[in-house]
């Protein structure tokens, strides 16, 4: 994890503003290899909608419906960038102590919201970058575009955040067996241990251990939790089979 906080709004606003390039540029009928089915259209239709949702949500401390979005004729890159100073703006009009209702079994509060917008949009520019083409006219892997602080951040996200979620969704969990996750550019390490059935697994921050860690680059692992890129580029100690089962299971919808 970072020395200091991380400023959530301001890598928002510049995770948005290079989501927002990207669409300017790319052409909105292509298909998104994450996303089977969708196009980058669709894709900024999706994130755009969740940033006006999360912008209600925030402004009124309460859950919200996600609107049903009628795009009008400007561009796509104009509309979400519309959307992005909308949340921007909800977020910088209240305060992060504020209580406010989120879809997780954490704490309510309107502080999650940059947090998660700031997550979301960076897997989702991720998404868009895989959409393209790399100079090189390979397809790019997206790992250039997450940082590898904000990446750790994600990946304790994930575990602090998803796991439980998931299990609420009654999600077969992912975590079964005691397994280590170490960011080897960062130096943070993760232990997580299950427990009774049903909850989520303890979390130990400092140490990597278990019958099997993993290890990569932090964006690496934060983008094999989201299934943007696969397990196969991480590095395994211990039991394979054991590493195997956590990297193939949903902590992430």
């Amino acid at each position: 994890m970072p020395d200091g906080p991380i400023d959530y709004l301001a890598e928002f606003e510049r995770t948005a503003a290079e989501f927002a390039a990207v669409l300017d540029q790319a052409d909105p009928a292509s298909e998104v290899p994450a996303c089977p089915g969708w196009t980058l259209a669709d894709l900024a239709l999706h994130v755009g909608s969740g940033q006006r949702w999360a912008a209600s949500i925030l402004l009124s401390g309460t859950s919200q419906r996600v609107p049903e979005v009628l795009r009008t004729t400007i561009s796509w890159s104009d509309w979400y960038a519309g959307t992005t100073a909308a949340l921007a703006a909800a977020i910088r009009a209240v305060d992060p102590d504020e209580p406010c209702w989120n879809f997780a079994p954490v704490a309510q509060y309107a502080g999650f919201w940059s947090r998660r917008r700031m997550h979301e949009t960076a897997i989702h520019l991720v998404d868009a970058v895989q959409a393209g083409v790399a100079p090189d006219g390979q397809a790019a892997s997206g790992l250039a575009v997450v940082p590898a602080a904000l990446a750790a951040d994600g990946v304790d996200e994930v575990f602090g955040v998803f796991l439980p979620r998931m299990l609420a969704r009654r999600v077969a969990p992912a975590v079964t067996r005691r397994i280590g996750v170490r960011a080897t550019d960062t130096g943070d390490e993760w232990t997580l241990t299950p427990v009774s059935e049903g909850d989520p697994p303890q979390v130990e921050r400092g140490a990597a251990a278990g019958e099997a860690v993993v290890s990569g680059t932090a964006a690496e692992l934060d983008l094999c939790l989201w299934k943007r890129l696969p397990g196969s580029v991480l590095t395994v100690e211990g039991d394979q089979a054991v590493a195997s089962a956590f990297l193939a299971g949903r902590a992430t919808p």
